[in-house]
């Protein structure tokens, strides 16, 4: 099983053994490159045998191992341990204990290679040909080098020894003696440099006995950043536990590499470790209500890189947001290297929401105004090169053959297929994506009335009428009780049933006579597994429970599924997928919600089933149960009118929930929902005379469609 310890964009993928072995995707990584390929550890020239190797912190993993068979000493005589700190580079702590009687003689080497590859061709297995160090320099029998440069390309790896040690250009060996209870210790230091060294960043952040100094440093500024957010106290135990695990994976997910981006959380480790426009945009609406910091980084670093001409490479276009941005990397060696690629068609509306919904909880008018013209942008991107056909539907097409094929949520090349397998042609018109364009205009309307743009308002409303009623009558399909997948470049339903139509009860752009079927068909045995919804229904030539996008469940879909559920008053079959995903998650390492795990069924799995390509911690499926907690609360904030609304409606064994410090209005709000007596009751526990704490209407029993 992998190890993987990540902070900020440096991160670690090695065994339990603490080993990174060649010609896998393991290495110590930093700035989209691989600096070390290979590092091993030999006792007499044999592997230890391993104890446990497991992360204790995000950034931080334990190895616990005993000496191998060695002639005349004793097996399980040695604890042999490795405890490793990721953070601009590694830092590595070695110690050795002698529990025989015996004395100890024997020679620790220490295998190292580096190939400098770009992680774009080692998450897709094509490092065809790795870039070998032009020199490898050893000084003082403490510091050894491997550095590539050409053609502006500037990669080093520095390996500095505590202790000096015998190297011949690829290994580093220690003869070590330890007398009977003895302890024998050394320090090693990984610097990563992709700059030359007069204006690279310093060596490694945690440094020898990190865990008694450093680690404490780091912990309590981690206890300050999370004690930002509410403290929830609750019966379900399931979800208080996967609320605090959110809490510390958002932390995690923080790209703290730069001010600027203190609030702006990465997609996810190991692969994703930057900022993706729609997932941050996502995990930021997702965790709003709790930690509103990120939804204020977020909008601020997707305004400054919003798209500001035409450049069919990258896919910019104006006021369009962003996909994905990634270290500037002059010289690269990677072929199809984009340092800001713009190959989304949600991001843009999901801008609008979030900054609307930002104001909806803050109430940070300044927010706005700061903003404005990021919004004008974005919205006239919705209406112009997002509709570049004017048929009234955001479509997308790659403008180049290294664009993604698919540009919504689901990304992956075969993500929109026909009933009968067949792939859609472009260009593809998304359901989903029309439903955040609906919400988008309807958010924006209410920016614009807070603005004293009447007019613009009213123009933005009507037009989200206008695409809800259109909408309607060319997505439906009245014989699968489902809205088609996407329109294809010939204006064809993409006829599968996929979970994309979940994302319309959360937009309200699903009308109100076929919302109550939707519910339905999402909850049905091929859509349902048990553990969740799946991507794509069971029944479809294309489904495979252990796709990516074709049969798999994905948290973070299920969480804004389970949301619009509520919305429109399916409260049933809302906690229905709230219970599934909150119970499966006690099935993954640290009871944390992965990126996405296989869609096999309920009754024949037994239990769900993990998919090793998944990424976790993962920002969005961090959020889901921030998310989740929302739908059971039934949250609706109007800080513009200092009310903070709550339509909860409790599944039967839980009987309270209390949130204790929430930001709202630019106050701190507490309350408790509890069931008692057979009636929900609501108590404001704290908060300013002027900020009201309220059901919105009477509290319901759980109902469910059909």
């Amino acid at each position: 099983m992998n190890v993987t310890i990540s902070e900020g964009d440096s991160f670690l993928i090695c065994d339990e053994a603490g080993d990174v072995i060649a010609g896998k995707e393991a290495g110590l990584y930093g700035q989209d490159t691989r600096f070390l390929s290979r590092y091993e550890m030999f006792v007499d020239g044999k592997k230890a045998t391993v104890f446990t190797g497991r992360p204790v912190s995000f950034h931080a993993s334990v190895h616990y191992m005993t000496n191998p068979h060695m002639e005349g000493f004793p097996d399980d005589g040695l604890t042999i341990s490795r405890e490793r700190f990721v953070g601009n580079g590694l830092h590595e702590d070695i110690d050795v204990f002698n529990h025989t009687l015996r004395d100890a003689r024997f020679t620790l080497r220490l295998e190292f290679d580096t190939d400098f590859a770009d992680i774009f061709d080692v998450k897709v297995g094509r490092v065809l040909e790795p870039v070998k160090p032009e020199f490898a320099a050893y000084e003082n029998r403490r510091r050894a080098v491997f550095q590539h440069k050409s053609d502006g390309f500037f990669r080093r790896t520095e390996i500095s020894f505590e202790r000096e040690c015998d190297w011949d250009g690829s290994s580093a060996s220690f003869e070590v003696r330890l007398e009977p209870g003895g302890k024998w210790h050394t320090c090693i230091d990984f610097a990563t440099l992709a700059a030359e060294p007069e204006i690279a960043e310093p060596g490694p952040k945690y440094s020898c006995g990190a865990f008694l100094g450093d680690e404490r440093a780091e912990s309590e500024r981690r206890k300050a950043w999370i004690a930002t957010a509410p403290v929830l106290t609750t019966d379900y135990d399931f979800l208080a536990h996967a609320y605090e695990q959110s809490l510390e994976d958002l932390d995690a997910l923080r790209l703290t590499g730069s001010p600027e981006m203190e609030s702006v959380i990465a997609a996810g480790m190991p692969w994703f470790v930057a900022l993706f426009g729609r997932d941050a945009l996502i995990t930021a609406y997702q965790a709003l209500p709790f930690l509103p910091d990120l939804a204020y980084g977020t909008l601020r670093a997707l305004a400054k890189y919003q798209g500001r001409e035409l450049d069919p490479f990258s896919e910019e276009e104006p006021g369009k947001i962003l996909h994905e941005l990634r270290e500037a990397r002059p010289g690269t060696v990677q072929r199809y290297y984009h340092e800001r690629y713009y190959g989304t068609v949600d991001a843009t509306p999901l801008f609008v929401i979030l900054l609307a919904e930002a104001f909806n909880w803050t109430g940070d008018r300044a927010l706005v105004e700061e903003l404005r013209e990021p919004l004008a942008r974005a919205l006239a991107w919705m209406d112009d090169y997002g509709d570049k056909d004017g048929d009234g539907y955001i479509e997308y097409e790659r403008a180049t053959e290294d664009g993604l094929e698919n540009q919504g949520w689901k990304d992956s090349y075969d993500a929109v297929r026909f009933a009968d397998g067949s792939f859609a042609e472009p260009p593809i018109a998304l359901c989903e994506v029309q439903g955040y364009a609906y919400a988008a205009r309807l958010s924006a309307a209410d920016l614009m009335d807070e603005l004293g743009e009447a007019r613009e308002a009213s123009v933005l409303r009507e037009r989200a009428g206008e695409l809800k009623k259109r909408f309607n009558r060319d997505f439906w399909m009245p014989h699968a009780g489902c809205y088609a997948q996407a329109l294809d470049g010939r204006k064809r339903q993409v006829d599968s049933v996929t979970s994309n139509a979940g994302h319309l009860l959360w937009s309200g752009i699903a009308d109100g006579d076929k919302a109550g079927r939707l519910a339905q068909r999402l909850l049905a045995d091929d859509m349902f597994s048990g553990w969740g919804i799946r991507t794509m229904s069971s029944q479809m030539a294309a489904y495979n429970p252990a796709s990516y996008h074709n049969g798999s469940v994905w948290p973070h879909d299920n969480a804004i599924i389970a949301r619009g559920l509520a919305a429109y008053g399916f409260n049933a079959d809302a906690l229905r997928v709230i219970a599934a995903i909150m119970e499966a998650g006690q099935y993954f390492a640290y009871q944390r919600l992965p990126e996405h795990f296989c869609g096999y069924g309920r009754s024949s799995s037994q239990v769900p089933v993990a998919n090793p390509r998944s990424s976790s911690p993962q920002a969005w499926a961090s959020g889901a149960s921030m998310l989740m907690l929302s739908a059971i609360l039934g949250t609706r904030a109007e800080a513009r009118r200092q009310e903070l609304l709550l339509s909860p409606a409790f599944p039967s064994w839980v009987g309270s929930v209390r949130l204790s410090g929430l930001r709202f209005g630019g106050s701190r709000v507490s309350f408790e929902v509890v069931r008692r007596d057979g009636e929900m009751r609501l108590e404001a526990l704290e908060k300013p005379d002027s900020l009201g704490v309220r059901f919105s209407a009477p509290p319901t029993e759980w109902q469910a469609a059909g």
